[in-house]
């Protein structure tokens, strides 16, 4: 509020400064501009810029709500001005101020085109801009109330479609991360997430993470790698319980525990130095050295004879046939590799 205070308080100054000029006929201005031919006096041009700066507020009042402060539109309005007075020739018989309101348009329009948009439009646009702001003011007065895109159309007796496409040249450019909402805590780039597609980040981590464990599973010898794959269900299925593999591998429920807990501790070890050494390698690990990941349209291996359970005799693919990594049966779709650890049974 104070500083809303300062800009009223120093404009109303500057008004009343410019107030106090008084106004030159022709015949004073012509004597000046004369004067300054001669003498090549700037001084004497100062006199007839200052008596002329009322015009100028009158001129720019015509182009406030476009896209710059009054105030810009002053200072620009005066440069206009300025230029006006050095190139007045007083022998074609006309007045100052006719000749110098072209200079003065030119270089608020200037202003205009180059400064309130992040697009630069050109002067022709924003000339069409301020006639349609014209003929909506003006039927507002006449109406009472705001006119509709028909009746200004008909007035300018140009299309509707025509009028929108002047009309979102000044559309108001907004930055993302301006804050919204009750609080204005939240940034608009929150509420332009795409939920339907991926996040290009969260899959260039899936991606890293992918390739950290592959190139971490290639350090494991093959009974911790069956043992691994089979417990967190790396080939797409569901997460074996530690019997299950302990049934297929024809080993105690202890011994693949205490498999599992080895090779969990050998990843950690091995993620480690990946993170403080080196990046996992970014080219596929050989199959033959890592779990392979069959889609759904892949041929089953032969079966061969495999372990004894309580339950019959189960066949189960050799390592030879799976890359050097026994494997579980399989049975129904077969998904991606998952980082996820599934719930355990036990």
């Amino acid at each position: 509020m104070s500083r809303r205070v300062e800009k009223d308080s120093v404009l109303g100054r500057y008004l009343s400064e410019i107030g106090a000029y008084s106004i030159l006929t022709k015949e004073q201005e012509m004597e000046i501009a004369r004067h300054a031919e001669q003498c090549g006096s700037k001084d004497t041009l100062n006199k007839l810029v200052e008596s002329n700066l009322s015009f100028v507020v009158k001129i720019a009042n015509e182009y406030r709500n476009l896209g710059l402060p009054f105030e810009d539109l002053l200072n620009e309005g005066n440069i206009g001005l300025i230029e006006a007075a050095q190139r007045y020739d007083h022998t074609k018989g006309t007045k100052f101020i006719t000749y110098a309101i072209w200079w003065v348009r030119k270089s608020i329009l200037k202003a205009l085109s180059e400064q309130s948009n992040l697009v630069r439009v050109p002067t022709y646009q924003m000339k069409k801009v301020k006639r349609i702001r014209e003929t909506e003011a003006t039927l507002s007065r006449e109406l009472g109330r705001h006119p509709g895109r028909d009746e200004i159309s008909t007035r300018l007796e140009s299309s509707i479609s025509k009028i929108d496409e002047i009309l979102l040249i000044k559309l108001r450019e907004v930055s993302l991360d301006d804050k919204v909402g009750r609080d204005k805590s939240i940034p608009i780039s929150d509420y332009l997430v795409d939920d339907a597609t991926v996040n290009p980040e969260e899959e260039l981590l899936r991606n890293e993470s992918e390739d950290l464990v592959r190139s971490a599973i290639f350090m494991l010898t093959d009974q911790e790698k069956m043992v691994i794959a089979n417990r967190f269900g790396m080939e797409g299925e569901r997460s074996f319980t530690l019997k299950e593999i302990g049934e297929s591998m024809g080993l105690s429920r202890e011994r693949i525990r205490q498999i599992e807990a080895q090779a969990k501790k050998k990843l950690r070890r091995i993620f480690n130095m990946n993170r403080y050494n080196s990046s996992p390698p970014k080219g596929p690990v050989p199959s033959q050295v890592m779990v392979p990941l069959r889609s759904a349209s892949s041929p089953e291996p032969p079966r061969v004879r495999g372990a004894t359970t309580r339950h019959g005799s189960v066949a189960f693919p050799s390592p030879m046939q799976t890359g050097g990594v026994p494997m579980m049966p399989r049975s129904g779709a077969r998904g991606r590799l998952s980082l996820v650890p599934k719930p355990r049974s036990h």
